[in-house]
């Protein structure tokens, strides 16, 4: 029955991909749903230049971690990819909690946000660049990354719809928000902890 599901949608599991897949999906599933309400409640309180600003300050993080991404800087990113990634789960999921059950501030979430998107996340996106290059090739690549659309995109679809028939309210997209950030990261995590003599160089 699943492989009949699987090649219905053309998913192509390549090799250390199936809890890659799984995590993803999880998450943007999870951000597909909460989403709305967060931004809904952000946008409408915070003033239009700081989302103009916001814009701008994750360009240019975006433009100077790529300018730095080699030598030493990038040998140490990658070889302390864990270490990373448990700390950015752990803080955004005390700061969601916080958040969510003992002070709700806009200010506070939005400029989390911002560190999170233009600091974090980038830096983490250019390390699993890296590990893609490791572990595919051409044409493994190309299935992979094919599967991962068809993953998100079925992740979106199905978070979204459910955001349409039953919106969460603001103290449980929170939640869902730190549970999210944290599984985000589990996959890669567990497939570098696996295979970390090929992916820390």
């Amino acid at each position: 029955m699943i492989a009949k599901v699987f090649k219905f949608f053309n998913i192509n599991l390549q090799k250390h991909q199936g809890l890659l897949a799984l995590t993803m999906f999880i998450s943007v599933l999870l951000n597909a749903y909460f989403c709305p309400v967060l931004c809904k409640v952000s946008v409408s309180a915070l003033p239009s230049q700081w989302l103009a600003f916001e814009g701008v300050w994750c360009c240019t993080v975006s433009l100077l971690i790529g300018m730095v991404w080699k030598g030493n800087f990038r040998k140490a990113v990658l070889k302390n990819f864990v270490l990373f990634a448990i700390v950015e789960s752990v803080t955004a999921f005390c700061l969601a909690m916080w958040l969510a059950f003992v002070a709700w501030n806009v200010w506070i979430y939005a400029i989390f946000s911002l560190l999170y998107v233009s600091l974090v996340s980038l830096t983490i996106s250019r390390c699993i660049m890296v590990f893609k290059t490791k572990l595919l090739n051409e044409k493994t690549r190309e299935l992979h990354d094919n599967t991962a659309s068809v993953v998100r995109d079925l992740a979106l679809i199905i978070g979204g719809l459910m955001a349409m028939i039953f919106c969460p309210s603001l103290k449980l997209a929170l939640v869902l928000l730190g549970i999210a950030c944290v599984v985000d990261d589990i996959g890669w995590i567990i497939t570098w902890l696996k295979l970390k003599d090929i992916l820390k160089d």
